[in-house]
């Protein structure tokens, strides 16, 4: 592999110009189509790094979270949705990078770090993919690895109502939605023990069981 390739990262850095525009679309938005409802903000640290995990069933669900934290969060986005010029250049705007979800992508994770330390949010959708809304998917271990070599907090989101509200392959449609950012997930036995898969499958337990605790109180 040559050096170039070993130090890739991906373009990250969000337009605070266009993120404001952005949330001022969606305030209107939030406030008349969608009604959202926002609990649990002062669990989402003001200042400094930290990992936003949630559940994810629609393409809603970054704005919903983005809004809902009242900080600029930089997600970590399908790279398919790079590929199309405008999509691409608007989500990168708004702090979105990609990430292919078929391999280890070392270019995705180096941005990530750059991201968290440089005191920025963090935001993931540790299943992988978009569900159905029947129930949690696996989640991937990529946010805990993430903590574990940053000691980044990981803060559980919730979503609920996205998925009746921009459904795969409908229109847009009227809905109800709400966000719940719970406290943040204990994983510090990982910071000693990073590579223990005891450990690791603990703490992704606790994290899973932590966004389905906060869907269950607003479902």
């Amino acid at each position: 592999m040559q050096a170039a390739e070993r130090h890739k990262q991906y373009e990250w850095k969000p337009s605070r110009l266009w993120y404001g525009i952005g949330r001022a679309v969606f305030a209107l938005l939030f406030h008349s189509l969608w009604p959202l409802t926002i609990r649990g903000r002062e669990n989402v640290p003001r200042n400094g790094a930290a990992i936003i995990v949630s559940n994810h069933v629609s393409m809603l669900d970054p704005f919903v979270v983005g809004y809902g934290a009242g900080r600029i969060v930089n997600f970590m986005a399908k790279e398919e949705l790079f590929r199309t010029p405008i999509v691409g250049w608007f989500v990168r705007k708004l702090g979105a990078f990609p990430v292919d979800r078929a391999r280890r992508d070392a270019a995705s994770l180096r941005t990530a770090l750059t991201v968290l330390k440089e005191d920025e949010l963090l935001g993931m959708f540790p299943e992988g993919t978009r569900g159905t809304g029947d129930g949690l998917l696996e989640f991937r271990t990529g946010a805990l690895r993430l903590a574990s070599r940053t000691r980044a907090p990981i803060v559980p989101t919730a979503v609920i109502g996205t998925e009746e509200a921009l459904p795969r392959k409908k229109f847009v449609r009227p809905a109800r939605l709400a966000v719940h950012f719970g406290p943040p997930v204990e994983v510090t036995e990982l910071y000693d023990n990073p590579k223990d898969p005891e450990a690791m499958e603990r703490a992704i337990e606790a994290m899973k069981a932590a966004v389905q605790a906060l869907h269950d109180s607003i479902d």
